[in-house]
């Protein structure tokens, strides 16, 4: 039906012109064609004309209005699809911030093994020269301290 109704100016246009002319150019300028009606076919062809030229304007503003409905329709379109790059953009965004989270707890978490290995061979040295120096010359404690130390040396160093 909405297509018919955009046809129908166009196609009234042409066929209310065609009318006009044919009145204007074809018939007797003084005649009343419809006793009923006192007009004459130039007055006949003079609405003719005014009526088509109404039916151009009609058409005109259908025409204008279909245009802006489509450009309306694409502008929409492109902020609809604008909108949702903003949002993949804020997504990717997102995951890329806690992407960088994750990777800086990471470091952290290395940073701290490394410095409670740290800490710890240092600590392992410290008992490690305070076994050296306390073995002294006595055979008991001698021995447990050096397997004790062996042990420390074995172990204390990754």
């Amino acid at each position: 039906m909405v297509t018919f109704l955009a046809l129908l100016p166009r196609s009234l246009t042409t066929f209310l012109y065609a009318v006009a002319a044919l009145l204007r150019f074809y018939g007797n300028i003084d005649t009343t064609p419809f006793q009923l009606i006192p007009l004459t076919i130039l007055e006949w062809s003079f609405w003719a004309f005014t009526l088509g030229t109404a039916s151009l304007v009609v058409n005109l503003g259908l025409e204008w209005n279909a245009g802006n409905r489509s450009r309306y329709q694409a502008a929409q379109a492109r902020e609809r699809e604008t909108r949702r790059d903003d949002l993949a953009n804020e997504e990717r965004e997102k995951a890329d911030r806690e992407r960088d989270r994750a990777d800086q707890e990471r470091n952290r978490a290395d940073q701290e093994r490394q410095r409670a290995a740290g800490r710890a061979r240092i600590q392992n040295r410290f008992f490690i020269s305070q076994i050296r120096h306390q073995l002294t010359p006595n055979p008991d404690t001698r021995a447990a301290l050096t397997d004790f130390l062996s042990f420390l040396q074995e172990y204390g160093e990754p």
